[in-house]
């Protein structure tokens, strides 16, 4: 799943293509996306503001305001991504007089919303988001400590989006291990100091990944150039040390790739 290194690019993708061309418009192109959200498209089409509106992201999800105060508001999903042809599992298309890019998804994984403003002030904190210009270190340590049990494990803290947002599997572990942190460790076990360097090189990660292109796993190719990005332990089999790492599904339900020598759970 593209996580929010990519989910930006994607954003990037699209604002570049259109490059302030005015008045796009937008239009269902299959079945399912018409049984699915023929009223949402509708909405868009009726609150879409004339001339260009960039997208934006935060965490994973990427919007473009609307009038009166909405939102439409986009999850990639598993596979979803643009392209600037018309392909199998194209579900809708953005089109002006001059060009046109399409919306594909082929496991129909992509979720998508009509918001209001409150919502979205509610549900999606800019100051949070490691990728986000705005991002706030200090309000985010803050925060984490205010409302995250002491028993609660890293690795499910770093996968809520509202905690961490834009981070999924590659980012936590790869932040993880640059910490030298076990993802079963308790939030409660690990220091002010051990929490900062966290949230450091997770930043640091997403960072470098938006900057070099992404990882570009099964479910991501960027679209302006081939990445220059690489993982250090994620579907990994060995370390740059020659240490085994394990693939684990951990509390969090979800896989995590750890080194046992150099990621040991605090005593």
């Amino acid at each position: 799943m593209p996580e929010g290194p990519e989910v930006k690019i994607a954003s990037d993708y699209f604002n570049n293509f259109f490059d302030k061309n005015f008045d796009i418009k937008f239009e269902i192109i299959t079945q399912y996306y018409n049984k699915k959200y023929s009223q949402l498209f509708k909405t868009i089409s009726d609150k879409i503001h004339t001339g260009f509106s960039p997208t934006f992201t935060v965490g994973k999800n990427i919007f473009i305001k609307l009038k009166d105060n909405l939102l439409f508001r986009f999850h990639l999903g598993m596979t979803g991504g643009w392209s600037n042809k018309l392909i199998k599992h194209c579900h809708f298309r953005i089109f002006n007089q001059n060009k046109e890019l399409f919306f594909k998804d082929v496991r129909k994984f992509g979720k998508m919303k009509i918001i209001n403003s409150t919502y979205f002030k509610e549900n999606y904190n800019h100051e949070y988001d490691l990728l986000n210009p705005s991002y706030n270190f200090n309000k985010h340590i803050n925060y984490l400590e205010q409302t995250i049990s002491s028993k609660r494990k890293i690795c499910s803290i770093m996968m809520d989006q509202k905690k961490f947002p834009g981070v999924g599997n590659y980012i936590k572990s790869e932040a993880l291990y640059k910490s030298k942190i076990h993802p079963e460790e308790q939030w409660g076990k690990l220091n002010r100091q051990t929490k900062q360097e966290i949230i450091s090189n997770t930043k640091n990660i997403m960072h470098e990944s938006y900057r070099l292109g992404g990882a570009e796993l099964k479910d991501f190719s960027n679209p302006f150039h081939t990445s220059k990005f690489n993982l250090s332990i994620y579907g990994k089999t060995y370390t740059k040390q020659n240490n085994l790492i394990q693939k684990i599904k951990t509390s969090d339900q979800r896989m995590s790739w750890v080194c046992p020598i150099e990621q040991k759970l605090i005593d």
